[in-house]
């Protein structure tokens, strides 16, 4: 008898299956075959399910997010950024390191006024200067001591740091390529 009532309701089980309707699958497009648009797909479903889920973690990449929104609707006002979004200051210890720019050291000196006025007339004699921005980056030399590097750039690359140099040896000026760290020189 139970055995029975088993296979009953098994049958009626799967009769139910049977006749309840199948929901259709609807066929997803393919993403294009490139790293960037896998980056693209992948990107867009985390960010549906942050803004559903989890929105405080958005708040982390909102200037990304709003600057990438700009660049894909530049028009359309309903996803415009609010205000321009200032980028974050560079983290102390990056402040310190080398910089990945390029410039190119014209001087040292032992004073910072000294330098302030070194830079003047080096300005003053070589006009290909004035457009540069002055650094100076404090050094230990050796037994000599504290010296202040005069710095000008930047560069993108070395190769245009090492053509200024070039330029400005024609006129008899010492210059060598070297990072565009330091700090600005004072007003």
């Amino acid at each position: 008898m139970k055995r029975i009532a088993v296979t009953a309701s098994l049958l009626l089980v799967t009769g139910c299956m049977t006749t309840a309707e199948t929901p259709q699958l609807v066929p997803q497009p393919t993403v294009a075959p490139t790293h960037t648009a896998a980056l693209a797909d992948r990107t867009a479903e985390e960010l549906a399910h942050l803004a559903r889920f989890d929105p405080e973690r958005l708040e982390e990449v909102g200037p990304e997010l709003t600057a990438l929104a700009d660049m894909l609707f530049p028009s359309d006002p309903a996803v415009a950024s609010p205000q321009p979004v200032e980028p974050a200051a560079p983290p102390a210890d990056l402040l310190a390191g080398p910089s990945l720019r390029h410039g190119v050291h014209l001087a040292s000196y032992r004073l910072e006024q000294n330098a302030v006025s070194g830079w003047t007339e080096l300005v003053e004699e070589h006009q290909q200067l004035a457009t540069l921005e002055a650094r100076l980056e404090r050094r230990h030399i050796g037994d000599q001591g504290e010296f202040l590097r005069l710095k000008a750039g930047p560069f993108d690359s070395r190769a245009e740091a090492e053509a200024m140099c070039a330029s400005l040896r024609n006129g008899e000026l010492y210059c060598m390529p070297v990072d565009f760290s330091g700090h600005a020189l004072p007003e």
